[in-house]
């Protein structure tokens, strides 16, 4: 991992850690809770973005075994692939690129469906937009950066896929707990 590859994933990390501590204040003042002291948010933040990093660092290994591409070493790329440190700044990047557009890019292209409808949209209709914008995001970051390893429109399209997928199996294990919570309130009471 050259330098510049260092910076890179240590201000993404840094990205990441903050958004989690807003993350944490944010659920807090929601659900009417104290705030999280600071003691616990030093070993609670990085606990959490282990939580994210490991599983997106395995997966972009699988990529890589999946999607192999010639090692343009030595050609003085930002993220020259050196089987060492692309993986880990690529799935930052595709990472940090997603919570950007999941929290400004996806509600203003809604809105404007909701417009263009004059009703809201069906969530199918929803989640094939935001498949969609990712895709495109995917692709437009792989022609920005020659060095991260996407090979056209189906592999940034799968790769959209992959990551929604895991959003939806963590809203369903969400809503069941929840549901289980709440059978367990009702039968105690």
């Amino acid at each position: 991992m050259n330098n510049v590859q260092l910076i890179l994933t240590a201000l993404i990390l840094l990205i990441l850690f903050g958004l989690i501590n807003l993350m944490i204040n944010y659920i807090s003042r929601r659900d009417g809770e104290p705030h999280v002291p600071f003691r616990k948010k030093l070993w609670l933040i990085p606990l959490l973005s282990a939580f994210i990093i490991i599983p997106l660092e395995l997966f972009a290994m699988l990529y890589a075994g999946w999607f192999p591409l010639p090692d343009p070493a030595g050609s003085g790329d930002t993220l020259a692939f050196d089987s060492n440190g692309v993986l880990l700044g690529f799935s930052l990047i595709v990472l940090i690129g997603f919570l950007i557009f999941e929290s400004l890019i996806h509600p203003l292209v809604i809105a404007l469906l909701r417009l263009l409808l004059r009703k809201d949209a069906s969530i199918y209709i929803k989640q094939a937009v935001t498949i969609a914008f990712d895709t495109v995001l995917l692709y437009i970051v792989s022609l920005l950066i020659p060095a991260i390893p996407i090979g056209g429109w189906l592999q940034s399209l799968f790769i959209a896929l992959f990551f929604h997928l895991i959003e939806w199996i963590l809203i369903g294990v969400q809503t069941w707990v929840q549901q289980r919570k709440r059978a367990r309130a009702e039968s105690a009471g």
